[in-house]
């Protein structure tokens, strides 16, 4: 574990230092009893799903109850596991044996899904992964925001659970391609890709005879592009190559389709829209409604240039505008929509920063797409939610990763009237 250092101030500093001298705080100290139980095994039952994709279960060590994540689990399974790794205060397990399988316990369609970090949970029912869904995001909302009311509607499944990613990065070496084996760094071999789209798949074979062994870790990227036409490229050491879009083409018209609606219940005429990328709702809200005005705000700057350049095509520099600066800066130096502000941040969520000016800013209304539950909670809680500012209005799940614990949140925000 690497330790985040911190500054002390040195009062007896010699002349030309800084006067400040750096310490190093030691590691936190495991539990040696978590620390004993490695290798053991034990029986247990799987409670529920985890946020990152494991099970949850308890075993009982001198009178202690220990929680334990273990991967490629169902609810309700019982399972002989065996504990590979131990943390401050809980413990990993992996499975040694499926001594009874949960009701929801499934044989999975791909060969691969049994050790592939690609997919977590193929082991389980397409409904279930919906059930389990819902609850780690309820869950999440009573332990963190108690007192808020919402109703959570009925999730958006994906038009298709299977062969729906537009995108997908795989690791080569040696060569091999593939992805990492489940929580570790070990490189699963493979020849299709069940959650890829079939173009994408079919390809795997193709790329993997035209490398060249090497030892050295390479990224691939393979993808269908905005023309709708394949291609694969290597992704640099600095994340050249990477593209940004839903990756999930179907519901991700769905999800605009969503947006485009709550937007047209706010009568709202101008927006501001953060982590907007090339315009995935922007375009389309124009297009819905010629009678707004948007800026949108993306650090990207291939993407704001995909963006502006269609702008200028469909001649909107009027009603659309993109602005290259990251977000924090932006809210900075200018004032944001008292209206409507749209936010769809990448997993880690909003900054601080960010969040600060929206509370401040005080907008009518807010819709936030989020694309980890947890970020979207914490993120709730420093908007002020539950202290009488925002009610929720439409709190929803969209099912943008089957055969995975991931998934999109759409909230949308009314503010109260004083």
């Amino acid at each position: 574990m690497t330790n985040k250092p911190n500054f002390k101030k040195n009062n007896h500093k010699k002349a030309g230092s800084s006067g400040f001298q750096k310490i190093t705080e030691p590691a936190p100290k495991r539990d040696s009893v978590l620390e004993s139980l490695l290798h053991s095994e034990h029986t247990v039952e799987i409670e529920k799903m985890a946020v990152g994709g494991d099970g949850v279960a308890r075993i009982t060590y001198k009178d202690k109850k220990l929680v334990v994540f273990v991967s490629k689990s169902a609810p309700k399974d019982v399972l002989k596991i065996k504990i590979t790794q131990a943390e401050k205060s809980f413990l990993f397990g992996s499975i040694v044996e499926i001594i009874t399988p949960g009701p929801s316990r499934r044989t999975p369609p791909c060969e691969y899904a049994p050790v592939c970090g690609g997919c977590s949970w193929q082991q389980i029912s397409d409904e279930e992964q919906l059930l389990q869904k819902e609850i780690l995001l309820k869950e999440l909302f009573a332990k963190s925001l108690p007192t808020v009311k919402y109703n959570l509607e009925e999730t958006v499944q994906s038009p298709s659970v299977f062969n729906y990613r537009n995108r997908i990065q795989l690791k080569s070496q040696n060569g091999l391609l593939g992805y990492f084996e489940d929580k570790s760094h070990t490189l699963v071999d493979i020849n299709y890709c069940l959650i890829a789209e079939k173009r994408i798949s079919d390809d795997i074979p193709v790329l993997k005879a035209s490398l060249k062994s090497s030892d050295q870790l390479v990224k691939y990227e393979l993808k269908i592009n905005q023309n709708d036409k394949f291609e694969h490229n290597r992704i640099g050491q600095k994340g050249e190559g990477l593209s940004f879009s839903q990756v999930n083409t179907g519901l991700n018209q769905l999800l605009v389709s969503c947006v485009l609606d709550l937007v047209s219940k706010t009568n709202a005429k101008n927006i501001t829209e953060l982590y907007a990328g090339s315009g995935n709702f922007s375009f389309e809200l124009i297009k819905n409604n010629p009678f707004l005005a948007i800026e949108a705000v993306e650090m990207n700057s291939d993407l704001t240039a995909n963006g502006a350049k269609k702008v200028a095509q469909l001649n909107l520099q009027k009603k659309l505008t993109f602005f290259t600066a990251d977000c924090d800066s932006y809210v900075k130096r200018r004032a944001l929509s008292t209206e409507l502000i749209l936010l769809d941040p990448p997993r880690a969520g909003c900054s601080d920063i960010v969040l600060k000016k929206v509370a401040e800013q005080a907008p009518k209304d807010i819709i936030y797409i989020s694309c980890h539950p947890v970020s979207l909670v914490r993120d709730l809680q420093k908007l002020g939610l539950g202290r009488n500012n925002y009610q929720i209005q439409k709190l929803q799940i969209f099912n943008m990763f089957p055969q995975t614990d991931h998934f999109e949140t759409i909230i949308w925000l009314t503010k109260n009237q004083s």
